[in-house]
C-alpha cells in the first residue's frame, strides 16, 4: 500500500508540474499590435480622448519614419477615440484593427495640461490594475493637446519609435533639463505623506523659432536652460521638444518649471549627473562667459531639525566639481587665485537658483517636489505620529537654507591660458 500510495502521488505531481508549465495564455506576435505611446486628453462627447500610436511592423524595421495618422505608411499608426475610461477603450480600437492590441511594450502615457489640472486621481485608479501596464513607463505632460504631440512627434534619427522615449529617460542624465518620472514612482508620490509628484514638461514648437519667450525663472541673461516646453528656439528637425517640469500638489498639477530649475531640482535630490553651464566672467572688463561642465560629487548632506512647536529648520549642502571648457575673456583661470573666484561665482548662481526654486515650491506651489519630507520623518517614531503631523501642511513654513561647495578639478584641454597677441 504504501508503494502504490506514493506512486499515485508521484503521478499526480507529474501532471500537476506538466498541466502548470504549459503557456495557455501564449499569442503568436503577427496577432498582436503593440502600442507604444498613449496620449490623453479630456473628451469633448466622452471623459477622455485616448490616443494611441500602435507599431507599424511593416515598416518600424526599414524606412518608414514617424506616425501615420491615415493609411499607417510610417513606422506608427495614429489612432484616437472618445471612452468613458482608458483601458476599456482597446476594446473599440480593435473595432478597427485586426490585431490584439497590448500594453506591455509601451514607453509612454502623455497627459494633457488641460487634463492634469482637473486631477488624475480616477485616471490613475483605473490604469494601475490593469495586468499589462508598465510601471517603468515614462509620464509626461504636454502643454497643449497630448494627441498632437503624438501626431507631429517625427525623430528623425529614430526607426524605432521605443528607442526615443528610451533615450528621453536616460538623456537627463546629459544635461539635467528635466527630471524624467516613471508611472510606478509618479503613482506612489501622489500617495505619499513625503513628497509630491512632478514630470516632465513636453510640447511642440509651434512657427519658426518658438513662439514663447524664456521661462520666469531668476537667473539672469546668462542662465542656458531658462526655457520651458515649446520655447526653445530652434529651427528645423524635430518640433517636440522636452524640458522642464510639470509641478503637482496632490493629483493636480499647479505650475511649471523652466530646465534650469529642472538642474537644481536634481541637485537638490542628489541625481543631477552632469551639464554644460554658463556663468558670467566674475573678472572680465567687459561682457563675457566662462563655460563648464559641472557634475555632482556625491549626494547632498541634508540636515533637519524640529522645535517643540512644531517648526522645521533644513540646511542642504551641495557639492559639485565644475571643469571650464571655454573662457571668452582669455583670463587664466588655471591659476589658484582665479579659480578660487570663479568657484565662488559658481557657487553663488547654483545657491541663488536652489533657493529661488524652493521659494517657489514653497510659496506659489506649496508642493514638496524637492522630497525634504523624506527626510523629516526620522524625527518622527511611529507612522501615526508623521500622518498627524501633516508635513505636507507644514511644508510651505519651513526654513530651508541652501549651501553650495564647487571645486574646480579640472581645467578643459589647456593647462594654462595664454594673453591674445593679436597682430
Amino acid at each position: 500500500m504504501p508503494a502504490v500510495r506514493i506512486l499515485v502521488l508521484s503521478l499526480l505531481t507529474l501532471m500537476a508540474v506538466l498541466t502548470a508549465g504549459g503557456c495557455w495564455g501564449s499569442r503568436e506576435t503577427d496577432e498582436v499590435a503593440y502600442i507604444l505611446s498613449i496620449g490623453l486628453d479630456r473628451g469633448e462627447q466622452d471623459r477622455f480622448l485616448v490616443t494611441i500610436s500602435i507599431a507599424n511592423p511593416q515598416n518600424i524595421a526599414g524606412a518608414g519614419t514617424g506616425g501615420a495618422g491615415e493609411g499607417g505608411l510610417g513606422s506608427s499608426v495614429i489612432m484616437s477615440v472618445e471612452s468613458s475610461a482608458v483601458i476599456p477603450s482597446l476594446n473599440l480600437f480593435d473595432t478597427s484593427v485586426d490585431r490584439q492590441l497590448s500594453l506591455l511594450h509601451t514607453k509612454a502615457y502623455i497627459i494633457s495640461e488641460e487634463l492634469a489640472r482637473e486631477g488624475l486621481h480616477d485616471l490613475l485608479l483605473s490604469l494601475i490594475r490593469y495586468r499589462e501596464l508598465r510601471g517603468t513607463a515614462l509620464v509626461l505632460v504636454s502643454r497643449g493637446s497630448a494627441r498632437d504631440f503624438i501626431e507631429k512627434n517625427k525623430p528623425l534619427l529614430e526607426l524605432s519609435p521605443t528607442k526615443q522615449f528610451e533615450l528621453i529617460r536616460k538623456l537627463t542624465g546629459n544635461h539635467g533639463l528635466y527630471a524624467s518620472t516613471l508611472f510606478q514612482h509618479f503613482y506612489n508620490d501622489l500617495k505619499s505623506l513625503s513628497v509630491e509628484g512632478s514630470t516632465p514638461l513636453v510640447a511642440i514648437r509651434e512657427g519658426g523659432r518658438g513662439t514663447a519667450g524664456p521661462a520666469s525663472g531668476d537667473g539672469g541673461g546668462h542662465v542656458l536652460g531658462d526655457y520651458e516646453a515649446g520655447e526653445v528656439p530652434i529651427t528645423g528637425g524635430n518640433p517636440a521638444q522636452i524640458i522642464g517640469n510639470a509641478v503637482f500638489r496632490g493629483d493636480r498639477m499647479v505650475g511649471v518649471i523652466g530646465g534650469e530649475e529642472a538642474r537644481y531640482l536634481l541637485m537638490l535630490q542628489g541625481k543631477f549627473r552632469w551639464g554644460n553651464l554658463v556663468v558670467a566672467d566674475p573678472l572680465a572688463a567687459g561682457p563675457a562667459v566662462v563655460s563648464l561642465v559641472v557634475k555632482q560629487a556625491h549626494s547632498p548632506k541634508i540636515r533637519t531639525e524640529i522645535d517643540p512647536e512644531g517648526n522645521v529648520a533644513i540646511d542642504v549642502d551641495i557639492y559639485l566639481e565644475p571643469e571650464i571648457i571655454g573662457i571668452m575673456s582669455g583670463i587664466d583661470y588655471e591659476t589658484e587665485e582665479n579659480k578660487a573666484v570663479l568657484e565662488e561665482t559658481v557657487s553663488f548662481e547654483i545657491q541663488r537658483g536652489c533657493q529661488e526654486l524652493i521659494r517657489r515650491t514653497q510659496e506659489e506651489f506649496r508642493s514638496d517636489i524637492i522630497g525634504f519630507g523624506k527626510k523629516v520623518k526620522h524625527h518622527f517614531w511611529t507612522l501615526s505620529a508623521w500622518e498627524e503631523f501633516r508635513w505636507l501642511e507644514h511644508y510651505p513654513e519651513a526654513e530651508v537654507n541652501v549651501t553650495v561647495h564647487s571645486r574646480i578639478r579640472r581645467t578643459g584641454l589647456q593647462l594654462k591660458t595664454m594673453p591674445y597677441r593679436g597682430g
